[in-house]
């Protein structure tokens, strides 16, 4: 098989795929904690900037051990989903958290499918003004980076970190609160984002309900991309069609993209809403259930039993069903572990990759039908390790939160009140703040009262949002993460009973 003139095996294309999912496993793992101690904006800006470079240096790829090393470099780009989670998760407000980050996975999905038409667009007409296979295959693949290093340079100048502005200049602002009053309650506004994105990290790492989340995500998105890259080989096998009708049909299960998260997303606000964080965990349930049924009925269909048409159709009811299942997952990624969102989103989004490599392997082992049935009955038990899910203070799908008693109900906050106004509490299991979000909160407030810091505080049915930061505490003797304490003026606590 030829590859712009490298002329590299078929073997040896599949080990550079294999190579640059493992770096984009090991890129998801850490750069969700590093955003959470530098931001989402510096950290997203430097890894555009800096991964563009390897994207020019395939135009002058010569051979496997060049395509090799820049397809490994190009993978860690593959940590710009985490980021992006991250982000929406610090922008919207909790309870359209789920459709905010359902849409632009699913968004950043199609356009990836965007490209690879565009590239070939650009390919057939280099081809057709005179240029051989080489130099338009080359020349097809240089504007990418010139996209990727203009969104870099767009991110900087043009966004923020979080609602309130960018995450330096808001630590600068506390650590100038702190000098001028060191009893405050604040903490160390100095901390160093490494320490910052260990920390979060191994918070997120040692939470067992985020490795439940990780092997869910393995076999929606990892079993998507799983079937993205055999499909028009399974349907050429199993219902007799051409090549170009396999990649016509998954061409259309690829269009799922454009809704499909964002209905799993919005479900899980819906459920949300009614039933608070036990409602998203019964949603993520019933999508993980539906898409690892509609697999096995998927593999149990032949060209006499279902035809083309009935493929399609159950192939798109299951696009339908393993995206909503990515949307839903991420839907509870902020709930899970408030302190270290990005630690969570990182370590889940890792999971996708992970899935493709073992579903890829299984494939090369057991061949596509038994590789895709054996896919559907392990998410179907991926959907059973839901049900283990038990959030403190909230229950789990079958028990009720225990109720907090009275003493917790009304703890007071530690820190000292400016102005001698009382601290403000708040009331077990309201809705969450983002942990960005909660910090700058921490900025807003001047020394002199607590009115603006109210003002700050994100609202919901009239009532503050409950945070999304280790300053409030989600569970007794948590370090705080950013190493800030409670507003100046606004003292906060979140009482989280028995955890």
């Amino acid at each position: 098989m030829g590859c712009g003139g490298i002329g590299i095996s078929a073997s040896d294309a599949s080990t550079t795929t294999i190579v640059s999912v493992a770096f984009t496993i090991i890129i998801r793992i850490i750069c969700g904690p590093v955003a959470d101690g530098l931001g989402v904006r510096l950290t997203y800006t430097c890894m555009l900037i800096v991964l563009c470079i390897p994207g020019f240096l395939a135009v002058f790829v010569q051979d496997f051990g060049q395509l090799l090393v820049v397809r490994a470099l190009i993978g860690l780009i593959g940590g710009s989903f985490v980021l992006t989670q991250l982000w929406t998760t610090l922008m919207f407000h909790s309870n359209i958290v789920g459709l905010a980050n359902a849409t632009t996975a699913g968004w950043g999905n199609l356009g990836g499918g965007a490209a690879l038409v565009v590239i070939a667009l650009c390919f057939s007409a280099l081809k057709s003004s005179g240029y051989d296979n080489n130099t338009a295959w080359r020349s097809s693949l240089a504007w990418p980076p010139i996209v990727v290093f203009l969104m870099g340079i767009a991110i900087y100048f043009l966004s923020d970190d979080c609602p309130y502005g960018n995450y330096t200049e808001l630590k600068k602002r506390k650590a100038e609160q702190v000098s001028d009053d060191p009893d405050d309650g604040g903490g160390d506004p100095t901390a160093e984002p490494a320490s910052i994105a260990g920390r979060s990290l191994k918070i997120a790492a040692s939470n067992w309900r985020v490795w439940i989340l990780f092997v869910v995500y393995m076999f929606c998105f990892g079993l998507e991309l799983v079937v993205n890259g055999q499909i028009s080989l399974y349907l050429s096998q199993a219902f007799a069609m051409s090549q170009q009708e396999g990649a016509l049909v998954g061409g259309c299960f690829g269009l799922t993209n454009l809704f499909a998260r964002s209905l799993g997303g919005g479900m899980s606000d819906w459920a949300y809403s009614k039933w608070s964080v036990r409602g998203r965990i019964w949603s993520l349930f019933i999508q993980v259930i539906l898409e690892g049924m509609l697999m096995l009925i998927f593999t149990h269909g032949t060209y006499d039993t279902y035809g083309p048409i009935g493929a399609l159709m159950v192939l798109i009811a299951w696009g339908i069903t393993v995206q909503a299942t990515e949307g839903g997952t991420y839907g509870l990624v902020p709930f899970v572990e408030p302190s270290a969102v990005g630690g969570v989103a990182g370590i889940v989004g890792a999971g996708g990759n992970t899935g493709a490599l073992v579903g890829n392997t299984m494939v090369k082992y057991m061949k596509v039908r038994p590789a895709f049935a054996g896919l559907g009955w392990l998410t179907i038990c991926a959907g059973f390790l839901v049900t283990l899910i038990h959030m403190p203070g909230h229950g789990s799908m079958f028990c009720a939160p225990e109720p907090p008693k009275e003493e917790e109900q009304m703890k007071p906050a530690a820190g000292k009140p400016a102005g001698g106004e009382p601290a403000q509490y708040l009331p077990y299991a309201q809705p969450m703040m983002t942990s960005q979000q909660m910090f700058t909160v921490n900025q807003a407030a001047p020394q002199q009262g607590s009115a603006q810091a109210q003002q700050a505080m994100m609202m919901v049915n009239g009532q503050p949002m409950m945070p999304m930061q280790p300053q409030a505490m989600p569970h007794p003797g948590a370090a705080p993460m950013y190493g800030y304490g409670m507003p100046v003026g606004a003292p906060m606590v979140m009482q989280q009973p028995g955890m």
